[in-house]
């Protein structure tokens, strides 16, 4: 845990140090489509990510056009996501919410600025989708049919599976199953060889098994009481998939592909319309 948590945590460091600067406080240092930026903020993102002036910046620039389309999108974060997201980043780290912000507090950070940076992760991922769902748009019918004609072989349809499924009142040990690739089996962890026939499987699951390769583990799913994977072994009597069914799984596959790069450009050309008004850097 603590290795994920310091580059977080550092941040929050930072800006107990940054008031030793105190002639920075005030200053506009420029203006980003008449957003103002101070020598402080370029100071803050110097110390913090140990940058030259010219690329704090940057980031800050960078971040300010972030903010307007967050803003000119409507989009907000509530108390129930950013309470999930922490409890997610606990989890990651195998440790509780009530845990990480007693890490926090006692390595001297600030539990609110690092909540407030949670959140501001939380609204970027918002917004992302959003400019992805808005590419969609971008992807044409012959760029889908041209994707499933060269990969077939991604949506071609088992009828029935070979899997061992393994089971247990703890969900912790199935990761550890999972984690080690069926290499470690922890005491509690029941296991059955069946044949799983697809017609007859929750659609909701059904992708997990058709799209996983074998020889690798499906998602964990709650049971009732129990915590249950599967390890696929085989799959038998595959066909291909009619275009028209798979045709929304292919956008999200293409899209998949695209978005870093659709959200790069579309951030460049922001930048690119920009008005930039630098007052004073030093």
């Amino acid at each position: 845990m603590r290795k994920y948590l310091l580059g977080s945590l550092f941040s929050l460091f930072v800006a107990s140090s940054v008031f030793s600067a105190p002639s920075l406080v005030n200053g506009i240092a420029f203006f980003v489509n008449g957003n103002p930026v101070t020598l402080l903020d370029v100071y803050k993102v110097q110390q913090r990510d140990k940058v030259e002036q010219n690329i704090a910046v940057d980031i800050l620039i960078n971040e300010k056009l972030h903010e307007e389309e967050i803003k000119k999108h409507n989009i907000i974060v509530t108390e129930l996501e950013l309470s999930d997201e922490l409890n997610s980043i606990a989890k990651q780290n195998k440790t509780t919410s009530t845990q990480l912000e007693s890490y926090i507090r006692t390595n001297g950070g600030n539990w609110e600025s690092y909540k407030d940076e949670i959140k501001k992760r939380i609204l970027k991922r918002k917004l992302y989708q959003i400019i992805s769902q808005e590419s969609l748009k971008m992807v044409n019918e012959d760029e889908l049919r041209n994707y499933y004609n060269a990969h077939k072989e991604e949506f071609l349809i088992p009828q029935s599976i070979d899997v061992k499924k393994f089971f247990s009142k703890e969900g912790a040990a199935l990761e550890t199953l999972v984690k080690s690739g069926g290499k470690t089996i922890p005491k509690g962890i029941g296991q059955e060889n069946e044949v799983l026939q697809i017609a007859a499987l929750n659609p909701q699951i059904v992708p997990a098994f058709v799209q996983g390769k074998v020889g690798t583990f499906t998602p964990i799913y709650p049971v009732g009481e129990d915590f249950i994977t599967f390890l696929i072994e085989a799959k038998n009597n595959p066909s291909l998939a009619p275009f028209e069914n798979v045709r929304d799984i292919i956008l999200q596959k293409i899209m998949s592909q695209k978005e870093d790069y659709l959200i790069y450009e579309y951030f460049e050309k922001l930048r690119s319309d920009a008005k930039v008004n630098i007052i004073r850097l030093n």
